[in-house]
C-alpha cells in the first residue's frame, strides 16, 4: 500500500515536471520564467523520499525529457534536476538560506561545466568559438554598411571590441561562475513562495543588506592588485587564473558595496527606491560602489553606523 502511494505521488510530480518542461521548451517568453520552477518537483520528492529514491526519480525524468524535448529537454533535466535534489537534501538538513544559495550555485556550476565539456568532446562544438566568430562577422557587416553609406569607421573602437571578444576565451571560468550565481539567486527567490505555499519548511534567505564577506577577501583582492603590476604572458595558466580571480574578487567588492548601500538606507529610514535606483545605475557607478565595498570590509562601516545611532 505504501509503495503504491509512493509511486502515485512520484508519478504526479513527474507529470508536473513534464508539463513545466514542455511549457519551458515550446513557449519562449513564458518558458524563460517557468524554467526556474523546474527544480521544485525534484525538491518536493527529495524532501519526502530522501536522496536515494530521488536518483531513480531523476533517471525516469531524464528518459521522459528525452522523449519530450530531445537534447534540450535532457539538458534542462540535468541542470535543474541535480539542483533540485541538492536543494531538497539541504532543506531536509535545515541549512540556512545562504547555504541553499551556495549549494544551488555549486550545482549549477557543475552542470554548466559538464554540459560545456560534453559539447566540446562529444558534439565537437565550442559555444564560445561560435559566439566569437558570429561577433566578428557582425562587426565586419556593420563596418561594410557604414562605409557603403559614407559613414566614418572608428578603427580603434572596432579593435577594442575584437580584443574584448578574444579575451572571452580566458574568462570562461568567471562567466560560468557568474551564470551559476545568477541562476542560483533567481531559483532560490522563485522557489520560496511556492514551497511556503506547499508548507515545506525552509530557513529564510537573509536580507541582501545583511550580506557581508569576511575581511580575508580584502587581502586576496589587494594581493591580486599587486600581481597586476607583474607582466604575464597572454594565454598562460597564470594569466588566465589572474584574470578570473581579479574579475570574481571585483564582483564580490561590488556586491559588498551594494549591500552596504541597502544597509545604510535601511538604518537611516531612506525609501527603498533609492538603493534600487542605485542598483540599476551600477554599470555607471561601478568604480564608486566597488570602493565603497572595499572600505566597508576594511573599516567595518556598518559597526560605525550602529555606534552613532
Amino acid at each position: 500500500m505504501k509503495n503504491a502511494k509512493n509511486l502515485t505521488e512520484g508519478a504526479m510530480l513527474l507529470a508536473v515536471y513534464s508539463v513545466l518542461l514542455l511549457l519551458t521548451l515550446y513557449i519562449p517568453l513564458l518558458g524563460a520564467v517557468l524554467s526556474f520552477l523546474l527544480p521544485i518537483p525534484f525538491i518536493l520528492f527529495t524532501v519526502k523520499y530522501r536522496v536515494k529514491q530521488s536518483f531513480l526519480f531523476i533517471l525516469i525524468a531524464f528518459l521522459v525529457s528525452g522523449l519530450l524535448g530531445s537534447v534540450l529537454g535532457i539538458i534542462h533535466t540535468i541542470t535543474f534536476g541535480i539542483t533540485g535534489i541538492l536543494l531538497g537534501e539541504l532543506i531536509n538538513r535545515g541549512r540556512s538560506g545562504i547555504e541553499l544559495f551556495l549549494g544551488s550555485c555549486l550545482s549549477y556550476l557543475f552542470s554548466i561545466v559538464l554540459l560545456y565539456v560534453t559539447a566540446i568532446v562529444v558534439l565537437q562544438i565550442d559555444v564560445f568559438d561560435m559566439i566569437r566568430e558570429s561577433s566578428r562577422e557582425s562587426f565586419a557587416m556593420a563596418e561594410s554598411i557604414m562605409r557603403a553609406t559614407g559613414g566614418e569607421v572608428n578603427k580603434d573602437v572596432i579593435a577594442h571590441l575584437e580584443e574584448s571578444i578574444d579575451m572571452m576565451q580566458f574568462m570562461i571560468p568567471s562567466m560560468f561562475v557568474l551564470l551559476a550565481m545568477l541562476l542560483a539567486f533567481v531559483t532560490v527567490v522563485a522557489m520560496k513562495p511556492v514551497l511556503v505555499r506547499l508548507q515545506v519548511k525552509m530557513n529564510p534567505f537573509p536580507p541582501f543588506r545583511e550580506v557581508t564577506f569576511p575581511k580575508s577577501i580584502l587581502w586576496y583582492y589587494l594581493l591580486i592588485l599587486l600581481l597586476s603590476f607583474v607582466e604575464m604572458e597572454k594565454g598562460t595558466f597564470g594569466y588566465t587564473a589572474f584574470l578570473n580571480l581579479f574579475f570574481i574578487l571585483q564582483l564580490l567588492m561590488v556586491i559588498q558595496g551594494l549591500s552596504f548601500i541597502y544597509y545604510f538606507c535601511h538604518q537611516r529610514g531612506i525609501t527603498k527606491a533609492v538603493p534600487i535606483i542605485l542598483t540599476i545605475l551600477t554599470p555607471f557607478l561601478l568604480y564608486i560602489i566597488r570602493i565603497l565595498g572595499i572600505i566597508d570590509i576594511g573599516f567595518q562601516l556598518r559597526n560605525r553606523i550602529n555606534g552613532r545611532k
